[in-house]
């Protein structure tokens, strides 16, 4: 199978660094990386992929590099963007589907997310489900709910993979809180006089769930309750910031 080109026009991207196309191939490859080292694979040929929130990026570097992959369903907010990618993309392993849920940063005018609607995929159908670039936009109840509602959609074994912003210093200074407090509402002296982090800190007021951050606890307790089990929460690397790694209960 040859390798094919994905040019998505401009206007439909989203997130920082939209000219950036080299940033944007070279981070997509390293997602792809990271789910193979979580998934203890060589690569994604025998498994079957749901990312949620899932833009352009990783079925993009799929196809460009003619990675291999059994299956990859993309679902997103970005109607525009979904139908681009039906219309461009013909190769049967990749399907597409777009979603109105609510989110105050990207879909303000959606259905209010719940535990109970049904997504346009097969049940019980993924090895792996990945959210890039979505939890961190994400308030404490969608938190929980979006976990419930994906439950539904894994293989027995299979894995859940997320980024999220967790209000903590990290090694090498990656950490969302080395980089995002000079010119906010929160400032280093806020951070400096908290007794420890806050459960939930919607960072700019001004732009709604743009930064969606989470305490470490907090982070790790809403996961109780949604059918699913911490492997691990871990810490920023160059093209995420700090994901965790869950599997089904």
């Amino acid at each position: 199978m040859t390798s094919h080109e994905l040019h998505v026009p401009r206007e439909l991207r989203r997130g920082g660094r939209l000219g950036d196309e080299e940033h944007a191939h070279a981070s997509a490859l390293e997602l792809i990386g990271l789910v193979c080292r979580c998934l203890e694979v060589g690569d994604l040929g025998a498994t079957s992929v749901l990312d949620m929130g899932c833009g352009y990026r990783i079925a993009q570097a799929l196809l460009r590099e003619n990675l291999p992959v059994k299956q990859y369903a993309g679902l997103d907010v970005h109607r525009d963007l979904i139908e681009y990618l039906r219309e461009n993309v013909e190769d049967e392993r990749f399907e597409f589907h777009a979603l109105n849920f609510h989110n105050e940063m990207y879909n303000p005018a959606g259905e209010m997310l719940s535990e109970n609607f049904d997504l346009p995929v097969a049940e019980g159908a993924f090895d792996v489900i990945c959210l890039f670039s979505v939890f961190t936009h994400l308030a404490p109840h969608d938190y929980s709910l979006m976990l419930k509602l994906l439950r539904r959609y894994i293989k027995p074994g299979g894995k859940l993979i997320f980024s999220l912003f967790v209000f903590e210093n990290t090694p090498g200074g990656h950490g969302f809180v080395e980089r995002r407090t000079a010119g906010y509402e929160i400032s280093e002296e806020d951070i400096k006089n908290w007794d420890g982090p806050p459960d939930f800190v919607d960072w700019d007021p001004n732009q709604p769930l743009k930064w969606a951050v989470y305490s470490r606890e907090s982070a790790l307790k809403l996961v109780e309750g949604t059918s699913w089990q911490v492997e691990s929460l871990n810490y920023p690397e160059p093209y995420i910031q700090h994901y965790m790694v869950c599997s089904p209960i």
